[in-house]
């Protein structure tokens, strides 16, 4: 008699995969931090001059207990204070900056153990603001959402550890959307240890999860052409999702697709063109590969191929940024050079490219709009950790809204 299939539990598989994420980005930091000299904010600014601009437009003052690398962090909207919010993961906190001076106005620390704590916010893990009483923490390890206010309470957490499938992202950040006191956030398939030749695993879905009874619904989530009958790496499988309140509808980006996927996960499926020409054919991962070993071919073939990183919604302008970027070489990978050429499509409410802005950069870790433009970190390998700067988060911008 066959034995039963047996099945990997979800976590397993994010804790492998962002294990490694997580272990090379710590060890590209280290790389880049050693021998670096230390300079004061306005020593940087006079080095910066000729780079790649005059001079810096906007920058965040940040202290010795932020990193310069957070996924985690949102922008407040509609705030009147235009606040911007940085999950600290060395203190636990949410640090709270105001987007006019610059600086840091309030620090809300979080327990770490014990009832109504946030434990284990590590890689892979989420964040999402709905406003300041309904805070959105996911911790993938625990596989555990947490409901909190701007006060530093804990007033929910629901587990979700042990249904049918994983939640979250392969990547260090698992993208979250809401609607209706509903959390809309990616699943990952349970995969069988000893895999069955010709095993095709499922596809991921995307769950909705009532934040009242913690009961999820998995809706439907139809992958592009780009995907059909290709070997691609995982990491490049999982999305980034915004939630528009006026359309009512949910807006899909896919790494590897030149299309953005508009639905309402009810009847609408409208694939909609948004194209850079950064992002090329599809590289299939090759599993022969020996460049490096196993374990690191998922996130070699991320970085190799070209892609779409993010989908970004302005609400009050009801406008989007869509992020492209190249692939860099299998050369360049294993020397830590993750810099590639980069492009935000600007784009209006009826998703047509308004703008086109160019530059260069490893990654886009931190953003937000102000007034009539678009603002997102410079390269933080060029701008801290080759001049030793760890005081001071410096921004691109780009006017979004033309008068």
């Amino acid at each position: 008699m066959a034995k039963p299939f047996q099945f990997l539990d979800p976590i397993k598989i994010m804790r492998l995969h962002n294990f490694y994420q997580y272990f090379f980005s710590l060890g590209l930091f280290l790389f880049y931090s050693c021998d670096t000299k230390p300079y004061s904010t306005s020593i940087i600014e006079e080095e910066m001059t000729g780079v790649n601009e005059s001079k810096v437009s906007f920058h965040l003052l940040i202290d010795e207990n932020t990193s310069l690398f957070n996924f985690l962090n949102a922008q407040a909207i509609p705030s009147e204070d235009s606040k911007y919010l940085i999950f600290n993961e060395n203190l636990n906190s949410i640090d709270q900056y105001s987007l006019h001076s610059g600086q840091m106005d309030k620090r809300v620390i979080f327990p770490k153990e014990g009832p109504n704590s946030l434990p284990l916010m590590q890689i892979p893990y989420g964040f999402h603001y709905v406003n300041s009483d309904t805070l959105i923490f996911f911790s993938g390890l625990l596989e555990t959402l947490y409901l909190a206010n701007l006060e530093g309470e804990i007033y929910k957490e629901l587990e979700l550890s042990g249904n049918a499938v994983g939640f979250g992202s392969v990547g260090p950040r698992s993208a979250i959307a809401y609607k209706d006191g509903k959390v809309y956030m990616q699943t990952l398939p349970r995969i069988p240890i000893n895999i069955p030749q010709n095993y095709q695993a499922p596809p991921s879905g995307i769950a909705k999860i009532n934040l009242v009874t913690g009961d999820y619904e998995e809706l439907q989530l139809p992958y592009p052409k780009e995907y059909e009958n290709k070997n691609i790496a995982q990491q490049l499988k999982m999305i980034d999702l915004v939630y528009n309140t006026k359309s009512e509808r949910f807006i899909i980006n896919f790494p590897l697709a030149h299309e953005l996927l508009i639905t309402d996960f009810k009847s609408t499926f409208d694939w909609i063109p948004v194209k850079s020409t950064l992002v090329n054919k599809v590289l299939e991962t090759d599993r022969s590969n020996a460049i490096v070993e196993a374990s690191k071919l998922n996130n070699m073939y991320y970085w190799m191929n070209s892609g779409y990183e993010k989908i970004i919604y302005d609400p009050a302008n009801d406008m989007y940024i869509r992020e492209a970027r190249s692939g860099i070489s299998d050369e360049a990978y294993l020397n830590r050079k993750l810099t590639s050429q980069r492009e935000l499509l600007v784009l209006n409410s009826n998703f047509d490219v308004i703008k086109k802005e160019k530059y260069e950069s490893a990654e886009m870790f931190y953003h937000f709009f102000l007034d009539d433009s678009f603002y997102w970190n410079k390269d933080i390998n060029t701008y801290n950790i080759d001049t030793g700067v760890e005081d001071t988060l410096y921004f691109h911008q780009v006017k979004v809204i033309e008068n």
